[in-house]
């Protein structure tokens, strides 16, 4: 069974017909928001999940993250019109089997399908294209580690050393090595910058906040 998340009827629609022409006989379930699709998932067994990235107010990321917590067994398949490389980044460190540009053609999302069945990773052409291509500001947020990232997440929100370690359940040092590294990494010099640098990125904070969640409610 394969689930389709996207929140435009039209791309749903057109990639349920692509993904049919591959595989006549397999059912295709559609969902158009993170809870239908979780729903879904809870009801069916669900072998492989294409996930848009952007949904409005939604981002993909949040049932990727859902997929992984609950270890279901689900390969993922990523098409979406982002070529952000924090995106791309971020999707590869998740484990995704594809990563496919909404502007690929039907013959390269087959054969994505195809490679991911034999259990390989596909990522697309045109997005491996555009990789060294990216604004500095990308480059720089994606040498941040997972730990920096959710450190940088807090710090753009305004909060204080004493806050964030709390929130993270790290000692107060720790946060203070976590924030020296982020300042340098991204080339900053305080946390007035390191506040507007967030605000400028705020695509990447919504990514890093689907995962970390959880720390900050």
């Amino acid at each position: 069974m394969i689930l389709i998340l996207d929140d435009h009827p039209l791309a749903r629609q057109g990639l349920s017909s692509i993904i049919q022409m591959y595989k006549r006989d397999e059912e295709i379930l559609e969902a158009s928001t993170v809870r239908e699709s979780i729903a879904l998932m809870e009801r069916n067994q669900v072998s492989l999940t294409f996930i848009d990235i952007n949904l409005g107010k939604e981002n993909g990321f949040s049932l990727l993250s859902w997929i992984r917590e609950k270890n279901y067994g689900s390969k993922i398949f990523i098409i979406t019109s982002s070529s952000r490389q924090s995106d791309f980044t971020w999707a590869q460190e998740m484990g995704v089997d594809a990563y496919v540009l909404k502007e690929a053609f039907i013959d390269e999302i087959t054969y994505g399908l195809h490679t991911v069945e034999r259990g390989a990773k596909f990522y697309s052409a045109a997005l491996v294209d555009r990789i060294g291509k990216y604004s500095e500001d990308e480059k720089a947020l994606s040498s941040l580690t997972e730990r920096e990232r959710d450190v940088f997440l807090l710090l753009g929100q305004g909060y204080d050393n004493d806050k964030i370690s709390k929130e993270l359940f790290i000692s107060l040092g720790t946060t203070k090595k976590h924030i020296s590294s982020i300042l340098a990494k991204l080339q900053l010099h305080n946390r007035v910058e390191a506040v507007l640098f967030a605000s400028k990125n705020s695509c990447f904070n919504q990514m890093t906040l689907n995962k970390t969640s959880r720390l900050v409610m």
